[in-house]
């Protein structure tokens, strides 16, 4: 947990009408402008490259910051959801991050149960924890002044959130080594009402693993699956308990879950850490705040089951929610845990109520155990990146998941489990055949970097054995039952090998000597070259002498130093070049 102290720089509270020197308290904010809308271009591009050095805190500019929708309801159908791709590039496309690994926070849960409020926590967490980062300074984030802004909320009943947004920004920090991550911030519609019911299977969803399933088919439960897909950390957020409507509501994982089991367990758990937050819980003497009376809550409404569950002949719902109940902690990797949380207070969720973010309006206690939920979540040694396929994923490759899920989530249905694995075995196939073909280029290029022509058969030679060693390579990708994804990778890349031999060919023809000076120059340090600048050697000589012989003295004594020079200077121009164009950086050496 983060030590708490005001910094020796003099550090006051972060509210818009502190004065200070180093800018930590947004002392130039104005109020947001509005939300951009999907369709929109995002205005201001921070300067993350500088971020990412540490030569600037994103501190500085983060007023000119606003969320953005990355996923949008269907114009045709709003029950489906579509990727802004515009939205997609603006934040992550950036190449000085683009190596860089990420962490995605995402909350989900029921509606207008405070998913954006919380996530502003966050947001001013990591803000001020990169700026104590980079100037070595500790502080309390979290002040009576410290005004929460940047998703936006409103008390009331009235949804306020419709998709998937994300923070237009990926923040920078340090992880415990010291390697600088990437922390992007989701938030999400509400996934369902707290009393509401769910509804029965569909069999187009059914495979042989889930067919005892609840399956969600609406574009609220897309979303909890989408986002718990994409994140690193999921919060769902339910209120007051944990009602069977929102533990049914993960159907879609422990139905992935079987499968992914069956089939592809060499990758791992599926999902990472999933962390239900339970709002305005009424503390008693066996529950607490906080992670241990979460614990013992959680391990209540797992445990707790129907007694006609265990008729046989019950309903299919009952059923199934056992079957839930039962597998759901099976399916996260880094854990599946509870945290009972108090009411914000009146200031907070009152509809009639100026709330604007002011920190000393909430509730002490709600501040305090949000707090503990914040630093227990993120932090410098707490920051495990995103994990795909039982490795941790960069920026550019989160993008590549982000398209590759959104194909298998344009329906109005939740995708089958089966279209989920295809999606991962399809990233996994991709980063083993890129693997394959850079080791064949890397490999050829070593072959042919000579600046003379290479015989065709010695090529040919050469493009089988990297050919195999690339194949061998692409062989190492996981084999999954999950149709022909995998041999339509492996042809894609015999085709990519192919064509890149047409382009060493076309490479080593232009190498080829047409002229015959060329050709003499091209046997440089050959047998023939050396009895040729013999021969002419002993020309000169003989043209001194004959030269010396009529009496012209001075001509003979410099054609004798001059034609040796010349000579000399062709041999090594000509056995050198290859030398000093590597040298030069004319001609790569691999």
């Amino acid at each position: 947990m983060m030590v708490r102290k005001i910094s020796r720089r003099g550090h006051q509270p972060l509210s818009n009408n502190t004065n200070t020197s180093h800018k930590i308290s947004n002392a130039k904010k104005t109020a947001l402008p509005p939300l951009l809308d999907y369709h929109q271009v995002l205005e201001f591009k921070p300067d993350l490259s500088a971020a990412d050095l540490g030569f600037i805190s994103q501190m500085e500019h983060r007023h000119k910051i606003r969320p953005v929708q990355l996923f949008v309801p269907s114009s045709s159908n709003p029950n489906t959801l579509r990727l802004n791709k515009s939205a997609l590039n603006a934040v992550l496309g950036h190449s000085s991050i683009a190596n860089r690994k990420i962490v995605v926070i995402s909350v989900s849960g029921a509606y207008r149960k405070g998913k954006s409020f919380l996530l502003n926590f966050f947001l001013e967490y990591l803000y001020i924890l990169q700026y104590q980062q980079k100037n070595d300074l500790e502080m309390d984030w979290l002040q009576d002044e410290t005004q929460l802004e940047g998703f936006h909320y409103r008390p009331g009943s009235k949804r306020d959130t419709v998709g998937i947004w994300i923070w237009a920004e990926p923040i920078m920090i340090d992880g415990a080594n010291g390697e600088r991550i990437a922390v992007l911030l989701m938030d999400t519609q509400g996934c369902f009402e707290q009393s509401g019911t769910v509804s029965q299977p569909s069999s187009s969803t059914r495979d042989v693993a889930s067919s005892n399933a609840v399956v969600l088919n609406n574009s609220h439960h897309s979303v909890l699956a989408l986002s718990t897909m994409l994140s690193s950390i999921q919060l769902y957020n339910v209120a007051e308990s944990i009602p069977d409507e929102s533990i049914q509501a993960l159907a879609f994982f422990t139905d992935y879950n079987k499968l992914h089991s069956m089939e592809a367990s060499a990758f791992g758990k599926p999902f990472q850490k999933f962390v239900m937050l339970v709002r305005d819980f009424k503390v008693s003497e066996q529950l607490i705040y906080g992670i241990d009376g979460g614990t013992k809550l959680l391990d209540k409404a797992l445990r707790q089951i129907n007694n006609t569950s265990d008729v046989v002949g019950g309903s299919l719902a009952e059923k199934a929610l056992k079957e839930i109940k039962k597998e759901i902690r099976n399916c996260f990797d880094s854990g599946f845990s509870c945290y009972l949380l108090p009411n914000p207070g009146p200031k907070v969720t009152d509809q009639a109520s100026s709330f604007k973010g002011l920190a000393k309006e909430i509730k002490a206690l709600f501040r305090d155990e949000v707090r503990r939920v914040v630093e227990a979540m993120i932090g410098p040694n707490l920051t495990k990146p995103k994990v795909v396929n039982g490795k941790e994923i960069t920026v550019r490759k989160f993008v590549e998941c982000v398209r590759e899920y959104a194909k298998i989530f344009e329906a109005p249905e939740l995708p089958a489990p089966r279209s989920v694995l295809n999606a991962n075995l399809q990233l996994s196939c991709v980063d083993y055949a890129l693997e394959a073909k850079i080791a064949y280029c890397r490999g050829m290029d070593r072959v042919t970097r000579s600046s003379r022509m290479m015989a065709e058969k010695k090529l040919l030679e050469a493009h089988i054995k990297h050919g195999i060693k690339a194949l061998n390579i692409y062989d190492k990708c996981p084999k999954v039952d999950s149709g022909d994804v995998r041999s339509t990778n492996l042809a894609r890349l015999q085709e990519s090998i192919n064509h890149e031999l047409e382009r060493y060919k076309r490479a080593n023809e232009e190498k080829r000597v047409t002229t015959c000076a060329s050709a003499a120059l091209a046997c440089g340090d050959s047998a023939l070259f050396g009895l040729g600048l013999g021969g002419a050697a002993s020309g000169a000589v003989a043209a001194s002498v004959i030269t010396l012989q009529m009496g012209i003295v001075s001509a003979g004594i410099v054609a004798i130093p001059v034609s040796l020079g010349a000579l000399f200077g062709i041999w090594a121009y000509v056995t050198l070049k290859p030398t000093l164009k590597v040298c030069l950086g004319m001609e790569r050496d691999s």
